[in-house]
């Protein structure tokens, strides 16, 4: 996972009860929205909270949620005055001053040098203060570990008080805590002790859908990949709850990866039928086909049906799935399409690099 968005993981949330109001379709309730935000349907959530919010411009819960669907589709602009909003109607939450940290944050991790310090000065602030209102909120401290970690000492990194953070998170919430340690097993490049972390994450809760997903992700990652356990541990997430993407996405990725094509067709038929409106399963066969360099067509149909509607929120965007069509041109031979494709992504994502060097290699 990209450092940027592992430290920026969305907020655990903790709403006050809000009457909802029925029209001639019934009014989302706050508690609905969120059951799709922790689910992974950030579309559907957005289909409820857009007209919510402007109905209730003054309702807090509203605003917060809205914010947080904006962060998942990388709305950082929009997503900011939304959760300001929601801190200014209600100082007292917690997960409302983490929300706008982490948008502060992820400003940041996308602004000039000059911009990016007051910005992460800010992200401190919001966190430091989402932690003074609940100090038991595991999501922002988290956060704060990760801020600890990667923060020069100048702004307050400490190494080891991340590492004390993790402990806290693992008395409060031991499966959570384990998961934490896997972080940061990760960004000291400590790959056996990440595993481990994440084994006992699961050992800890079977039933966390998390754990099962973070564990699979991490055995189907080279160097280290051990894809029958991964195919395992996606499975068994699958059953957890057959209604969210991930894991179809990392079994998905997993089947490419063994050349087991029945097995890869079959799953694709599944997660299409119980999750419609997300293909992340189509981009992870497409991307591990690429990797594999077997069966180019193959690769290619599949980016082709994720292109074929709006992505999730959090999954690849419009801007990746073009790249990665215009890769697997490139390796069918096709230059001039490929280009095409990349140049595409571009026009989506001005400033995106990996892209930019694909247009120079492909000579277009």
């Amino acid at each position: 996972m990209d450092k940027t968005l592992r430290v920026f993981l969305p907020a655990l949330l903790v709403l006050c009860s809000v009457s909802s109001t029925r029209g001639q379709a019934s009014a989302a309730s706050p508690e609905d929205a969120e059951a799709l935000i922790q689910a992974g349907h950030w579309k559907r959530a957005r289909t409820l909270l857009e007209p919510a919010v402007k109905t209730h411009p003054d309702n807090a819960p509203y605003a917060f949620l809205l914010a947080q669907v904006k962060m998942a589709f990388q709305d950082f602009q929009g997503a900011l005055p939304l959760a300001q909003h929601a801190v200014e109607l209600d100082g007292k939450n917690s997960n409302y001053h983490l929300k706008l940290g982490q948008i502060y944050g992820e400003l940041a991790a996308r602004a000039s040098l000059f911009a990016a310090g007051s910005l992460a000065i800010k992200f401190r602030k919001e966190v430091e203060t989402a932690l003074e209102l609940d100090g038991k909120n595991l999501e922002a401290l988290d956060s704060m570990l990760q801020f600890k970690y990667e923060a020069p000492g100048l702004m307050g990194g400490d190494k080891a008080a991340a590492s004390a953070l993790a402990d806290t998170i693992a008395r409060l919430n031991p499966t959570r805590g384990y998961l934490a340690q896997a972080e940061l097993a990760e960004l000291e490049k400590k790959p056996a002790e990440q595993e481990n972390n994440y084994l006992k994450a699961v050992e800890a809760n079977p039933q966390s859908y998390q754990a099962q997903i973070s564990l699979a992700r991490f055995l189907t990652s080279p160097p280290q990949a051990k894809l029958a356990a991964a195919i395992e541990h996606a499975q068994r997430a699958i059953q957890i709850d057959p209604s969210r993407a991930a894991a179809y996405g990392i079994l998905a990725r997993a089947y490419t990866l063994s050349q087991r094509w029945k097995d890869l067709e079959a799953l694709l038929t599944s997660a299409e039928k119980n999750v419609p409106d997300d293909l992340c399963a189509y981009y992870e066969a497409a991307r591990a086909g690429l990797e594999t360099g077997k069966d180019f067509p193959r690769a290619e149909a599949y980016a082709k049906r994720y292109l074929a509607q709006e992505p999730e929120g959090e999954e690849p965007d419009w801007a990746d799935a073009h790249r990665l069509l215009g890769l697997v041109y490139e390796k069918e031979g096709r230059s001039a399409e490929a280009g095409t494709e990349i140049e595409t992504a571009l026009r989506i994502r001005p400033n995106f690099k990996a892209a930019k060097e694909d247009l120079r290699r492909v000579g277009k």
